[in-house]
């Protein structure tokens, strides 16, 4: 009786498995989520296992993987997902321990869940990484974010270009590394004639990195040059990339494109340059800036045409036909042949969805991926301690000293700051018009710090340098800034600064505003991209927020912003828990890692699990006791003998008689009706009336249902006779179906919810047996 009930219900799951509803609350599902919520003997889930393997799974053909990635409850409750990945890997490895164990249909299951859900290799492929070639963020985030996967147990590949000078003008300075990075062999690819790129390899932190070598094509990080030399460096950079793959005879399951210098290596890998090898590899890009001007376009010569002597791609691919002029666009590229794209950060990804040129292609990818960038909290907090102090008026008292040459702390003079590059995406030029009136404003009573290298070069940097200097020289003991040098005291700023600035014309994600969280220190911030996901005004009444914001890119929003930051400062209690909010806004880079890993593995058709929850689950049952039981047909029967009764005690309660009597109906071949629950959840949204409405009735009444505050559902209870029904619910009048449900398309464009009413007289057969 038992299993004719779990065969019924396996009948509901197969209907829920086929249609992609969520299985979690088919009856199968609901007993796997109890045994792993109650911390029962594995003993006990290894019978579940076998059950569900010999009963179910084998004989129609179904994967243990394929059922979990319906079960959406134990793929969104990370804890649950830990415990079941940490008991199936303790039985597979008791297998491999004691192969004699008849435990064949448990082990099988889980056997087949680890192998089928791994993730296999993951190839990062950046133009600048760590402290090799790191200029901007990226170099940053993809140094971060390879060894935080690595740190959750992924394989982790990353391949750059080893420049004949970094950005240092430093040259050979792999050789000093410390991690031993050393040449391993060469690689060849054709461009407009054959190149030879030496491969230097190492491990770092866990993370296999790659770098690829040729003076011609990689003189330095982003060199200048005409679009034949651009084109050759991009289309040897990903050709490469994937040669070597190919050499190492390693076919990854993903591969990570950064921005526009690797935009070409989804091409090359998917449209036959290197066959079939990379036919099962997903490609996926990560946007870190697309502003027009980080596109990476490419305008040639007319007489070079499309340049495809050089790069062999489709033309289509790099030139949209609409314009005018041939113009070469990597991240073009990239968007159209990668399987899928994120970026760093959700309010970026809006902005992008909304008035990028390339929004067209942006659009043609489903729920592109989008997650703030975060950064390691606790080597962070080292680093503060050993280098800037044991706390802010430590760390400010040393900025104050070599800065603007006090002997000891002034804590009544507020520190702002700046860290970064001079360059007109920084917005730097609002802090250099900013500075004069600020500091007539606060009575010479206030340092401002501007720590970054200007490029004589680019005229807007070349401006706000005049303007550093000027300030500088006019009030020493107010502005400090050093244009012709390399900003070293980040850290010091990072901890002792009492507002950090960042008034960046766009950011894209950001890192710089959680080196200052980190230290505890607020930021004023213009409202952009990625900063408007994580600097919040600051609110006296409700002591929420984190810093100031201003959303006009203007002086005088600054200058305002500023003078609200001043105002609060001079309120100690106030200013005290603006930095307690401050510690409190950064982003750990374990959480971004983990949040990546859940799109990989999604992309992938995946279950994301947590290493550390497995680990932490498995610790727990480190000691206990546990001798397999076969998992033979007679001790499968006696677990299910057990099941049974379970499952019948959580019956309603019926008295003898109603038993009987519907028993008696069976008999006679009559069908009786079942007690059926409807109910919805409205969340926030206030509602003055709910109704149903169904085939139960052909479509003719509405059912006003009633509302349980304490659990905030509207319900209703109707009694239904066994088959299959499609309905609605109307809220106000406004027709709509709970995507928390089973739901299905009729074939005329509506949606409606769908539920299947079992009649429950095979159940009860059992049970009578039992009570006589």
């Amino acid at each position: 009786v038992y299993e004719k009930a779990m065969q019924k219900s396996f009948l509901r799951l197969q209907w829920k498995f086929n249609k992609w509803v969520d299985c979690s609350n088919t009856q199968l599902m609901l007993q796997l989520t109890e045994l792993l919520e109650e911390d029962g003997p594995i003993n006990d889930f290894s019978m579940y296992l076998a059950n569900l393997q010999k009963n179910y799974l084998t004989p129609n053909n179904i994967s243990i993987h394929e059922l979990l990635k319906r079960c959406w409850k134990l793929r969104n409750e990370h804890k649950l997902g830990g415990k079941f990945f940490a008991y199936c890997k303790k039985i597979f490895d008791a297998k491999e321990k004691a192969p004699e164990v008849e435990m064949q249909n448990a082990f099988q299951a889980s056997k087949t869940f680890i192998e089928t859900n791994r993730l296999g290799p993951i190839v990062f492929v950046a133009p600048e990484l760590g402290r090799w070639s790191t200029v901007g963020g990226l170099g940053v985030m993809v140094d971060e974010l390879t060894q935080g996967l690595v740190a959750l147990g992924e394989d982790i590949y990353c391949i750059s270009p080893y420049y004949h000078k970094n950005r240092k003008g430093q040259t050979g300075y792999l050789a000093q590394d410390p991690d031993g990075i050393h040449y391993k062999f060469n690689v060849t690819v054709q461009l407009d004639h054959e190149y030879t790129f030496g491969v230097h390899e190492g491990v770092v932190a866990g993370v296999k990195v790659i770098f690829l070598h040729n003076e011609e094509l990689f003189p330095a990080p982003y060199a200048d040059g005409k679009p034949p030399f651009i084109i050759k460096q991009l289309a040897g950079f990903a050709r490469a990339s994937l040669e070597y793959l190919c050499k190492k005879q390693l076919v990854p399951s993903l591969v990570v494109t950064n921005d526009w210098f690797s935009g070409l290596t989804p091409a090359y890998g998917k449209c036959g340059h290197f066959g079939d090898t990379f036919k099962g590899t997903h490609f996926f890009h990560i946007v870190h800036n697309l502003q027009e001007t980080y596109e990476g376009r490419l305008y040639p010569d007319h007489k070079d045409g499309d340049l495809g002597h050089i790069h062999h791609i489709e033309r289509h691919l790099l030139v949209d036909p609409q314009w005018r002029t041939t113009i070469l666009n990597p991240s073009r590229c990239a968007l159209i042949m990668s399987d899928q794209w994120g970026t760093v950060s959700p309010s970026y990804r809006q902005d992008l969805l909304r008035s990028s040129p390339l929004a067209g292609i942006l659009k043609q990818k489903p729920d592109p991926f989008a997650f703030p960038n975060g950064i390691p909290v606790a080597a962070r907090e080292k680093r503060l301690r050993d280098i800037a102090g044991e706390n802010h008026f430590e760390a400010k008292k040393k900025l104050q000293k070599k800065y603007f040459q006090y002997g000891e702390i002034d804590d009544s003079v507020p520190v702002f700051a700046f860290v970064g590059r001079i360059t007109k995406q920084k917005g730097v030029h609002l802090i250099c018009e900013a500075a004069e009136h600020m500091i007539h404003k606060s009575g010479f009573k206030i340092n401002i710090i501007v720590g970054g290298p200007a490029n004589p070069k680019d005229p807007y940097a070349k401006m706000c340098a005049d303007k550093m200097n000027y300030l500088t020289h006019k009030y020493p003991n107010c502005f400090w800034s050093a244009p012709n040098e390399f900003f070293t005291d980040g850290p010091i700023v990072n901890l002792g600064a009492d507002f950090g600035l960042m008034p960046s014309e766009f950011e894209p994600g950001g890192i710089v505003q959680h080196e200052f969280f980190v230290g505890g220190t607020p930021v004023i911030a213009f409202k952009t991209g990625g900063l408007k996901d994580s600097v919040f005004e600051y609110n006296w009444n409700e002591e929420r927020g984190n810093g100031f914001t201003f959303e006009a890119h203007k002086t005088g929003d600054m200058i305002y912003a500023m003078e609200r930051a001043l105002g609060t400062f001079a309120n100690k209690p106030k200013y005290q828990k603006l930095r307690e909010n401050a510690r409190q806004a950064v982003m750990d880079g374990g959480k971004v890692c983990r949040a990546w890993d859940t799109e990989f593995h999604r992309l992938r058709d995946k279950i994301f699990f947590d290493k550390d929850l497995v680990e932490e689950a498995l610790s727990q049952r480190e000691h206990e006791e546990w001798e397999f039981k076969k998992c033979n047909d007679r001790e499968i029967d006696n677990f299910l003998m057990n099941q049974a009764q379970q499952y019948m005690s959580g019956i309603e309660d019926l008295t003898e008689e109603d038993l009987k009597a519907r028993f008696e109906a069976k008999r006679l071949g009559h069908t009786t009706k079942e007690l059926t629950t409807f109910k919805i959840n409205l969340g926030a949204e206030r509602a003055r009336q709910v109704q149903l409405i169904g085939s139960f009735d052909n479509w003719k009444n509405k059912h006003g249902m009633s509302y349980d505050s304490f659990n905030n559902v509207w319900f209703i209870n109707l009694h239904l006779s066994p088959g299959k029904y499609t309905y609605k619910y109307i809220v106000d009048g406004k027709w709509i179906y709970n995507q928390g449900e089973a739901y299905a398309d009729d074939g005329k464009g509506n949606i409606n919810n769908v539920t299947i009413v079992i009649q429950l007289l095979d159940y009860f057969h059992l049970f009578l047996q039992l009570a006589c």
